[in-house]
């Protein structure tokens, strides 16, 4: 898994433990667009899902 920038693991970790139900799809969201090796559609996907 090739990252575009390693820093948002941290990031992602962070955002993940705030007590808010929507922090975890945004954490996973900022996992998935991070990978380099990821297809764009998967991508939006995970987008689309952190908005809803």
């Amino acid at each position: 898994m090739n990252k575009y920038y390693p820093e948002l693991d941290a990031v992602s970790d962070f955002v993940e433990v705030i007590p808010y139900p929507q922090c975890k799809s945004i954490a996973n969201a900022i996992r998935i667009c991070n990978d380099q090796d990821t297809d764009i559609v998967e991508k939006l996907r995970a987008v689309v899902l952190a908005l809803l």
